[in-house]
């Protein structure tokens, strides 16, 4: 086997591409956010700062139907005054409804000097971040981006998402908080643990949770501490024969995700690795036959490794 040298400027095969926007989480959770104005639609942006936890600090002068029901309901602190620079100060994240440029202009300064992320509602020249279409099966939240061309495919796309996350998704990630710790404690890294983790997807996208799933996941992780065939891993050989990722097979793509190490030949397209785990090590090789002694002493330790070569 004949590992490829690769010039230092050029891209990693498999990497990631282009990105308009960079996604983040942030959390919010105990922190003090702004919102200046008191309008329904800086109502909406106040909503979902609490909803992550956050302090909402609300300074307007006069505030909408929308914003005096949110402040009568919930956790917000009314200031019947416009915000000024020291507002900021020590917050987290602010939000602004500017009714002109300049006051958006100001705003947006005012936060970089305070070192704040900001937000000026339907203004994204003044806008350090932008709010994303969400998809809500807290933990899980999936954030959509169009990075403002588009904001009804946002939608239409979150439309998607929701019919095949299932609303039990919620409950499924809030036992894994509760488990991980344990597995860590009882599994192996690598082998071990990844199986144990695509058994629990699995049954998350199959069922809703029933009240003893906790014992059986509990179970199921002992099961697989103590069966000798985890502690090793396994070397598949797929073919590929065509450029097209969306022709793979369910199982190759699943394989591909569960991988460690990925050898490939050069005729191999970017798409094909693009859809492995990003931190399977990704060996390309020479034109010359696969020898498999790397990937069996891959597979000694434990680890799972595909080889992918022309059909």
């Amino acid at each position: 086997m004949q590992i490829l040298s690769r010039p230092q400027n050029s891209p990693r095969p498999g990497s990631i591409g282009r990105l308009a926007v960079l996604p983040v989480f942030f959390s919010l959770r105990g922190k003090r956010g702004v919102v200046a104005g008191g309008t329904a639609a800086a109502a909406w942006k106040a909503e979902l700062l609490a909803a992550a936890g956050a302090e909402v600090h609300v300074y307007a002068e006069a505030v909408s139907e929308e914003m005096s029901a949110l402040i009568a309901a919930g956790p917000f602190v009314r200031h019947a005054r416009r915000w000024s620079a020291t507002d900021l100060h020590g917050a987290a994240i602010a939000v602004a409804d500017a009714a002109t440029e300049q006051e958006a202009e100001v705003f947006l300064h005012a936060a970089t000097q305070a070192g704040v992320p900001c937000n000026v509602i339907d203004k994204p020249a003044f806008c350090a971040f932008q709010f994303g279409t969400i998809v809500n099966r807290s933990p899980v939240v999936v954030g959509i981006s169009t990075d403002g061309a588009a904001p009804i495919l946002g939608q239409a796309i979150r439309r998607r998402i929701e019919t095949v996350l299932p609303a039990s998704l919620a409950a499924w990630t809030q036992l894994a908080q509760q488990l991980r710790s344990h597995i860590v404690d009882v599994l192996q890294p690598g082998r071990q643990r990844r199986l144990f983790w695509e058994d629990f997807v699995n049954r998350a996208f199959d069922t809703d949770p029933l009240p003893d799933e906790a014992d059986k996941l509990v179970a199921r992780a002992m099961e697989i501490a103590n069966d000798r065939n985890t502690r090793t891993g396994a070397v598949t050989v797929i073919p590929v024969g065509s450029d097209d990722p969306e022709l793979l097979t369910l199982k190759t793509m699943r394989l591909l995700q569960m991988a460690d190490a990925i050898f490939y030949s050069r005729d191999i397209p970017p798409a094909v690795l693009q859809l492995a785990r990003r931190e399977a090590r990704r060996i390309p090789l020479a034109d010359k036959p696969f020898h498999d002694a790397a990937a069996q002493r891959l597979c000694a330790d434990g680890k799972n490794v595909v080889v992918l070569k022309r059909a």
